[in-house]
């Protein structure tokens, strides 16, 4: 009983030390929590379209996409995936449905994010849109990503027998917004947004 007793004791202590730094860093702060719109797909993908868009209002072309790209794990294929030139869309439709962000350039490559925010997989749904992406850009020349907050797996009707990477927020597009931040150094409005 003693040792339960110094063990929930060190978990107090260090649940305080933690709550003392989030209130300095301002590690509790959270727009998308503030505004309601922390688990809206569209709304996060519309974000990140945004700043993958080589034409996007952020103005600085190509830079946040290659570094996004060159953060991912891909083929030898991608090595030359022309950022400066790529397309970006939301919700482009596919033959059964809607891909979250569809990004491709102008040599047939193509990078698939399907976004999923506390919401569960529509049925086939990563299986259609790798039958989709075989049709349109042939096998080599796609790469599927699951996003999700944490990694998590798609189900295995969604995902089974589909070549995809699962990725996170709280990995992958973290170290990505870090390196857009340095990017953006001389662009103070992109910068802290």
């Amino acid at each position: 009983m003693k040792d339960l007793h110094n063990l929930l004791t060190q978990v107090s202590i260090i649940n305080k030390k933690n709550n003392e730094i989030l209130d300095a860093t301002g590690g509790r702060f959270n727009m998308f929590r503030l505004l309601g719109v922390n688990h809206y797909e569209n709304m996060h993908s519309a974000i990140l379209a945004e700043f993958l868009n080589p034409k996007g209002s952020h103005g600085l072309k190509g830079r946040f996409l290659e570094a996004f790209v060159n953060q991912l794990t891909l083929p030898d294929s991608f090595k030359d995936f022309n950022c400066d030139n790529a397309k970006v869309k939301t919700e482009a439709p596919s033959e059964n449905g809607r891909i979250d962000i569809f990004i491709y350039d102008n040599n047939g490559r193509a990078l698939i994010i399907e976004n999923k925010i506390y919401t569960g997989d529509q049925w086939e749904q990563l299986k259609r849109y790798d039958h989709f992406a075989n049709q349109k850009c042939g096998k080599l020349n796609y790469r599927i990503f699951y996003l999700t907050p944490m990694g998590s797996a798609p189900s295995e009707n969604s995902g089974g027998g589909v070549d995809y990477t699962q990725i996170s927020y709280a990995d992958d597009i973290i170290k990505w917004l870090e390196r857009c931040v340095n990017l953006s150094a001389r662009f103070p409005l992109v910068r802290e947004t």
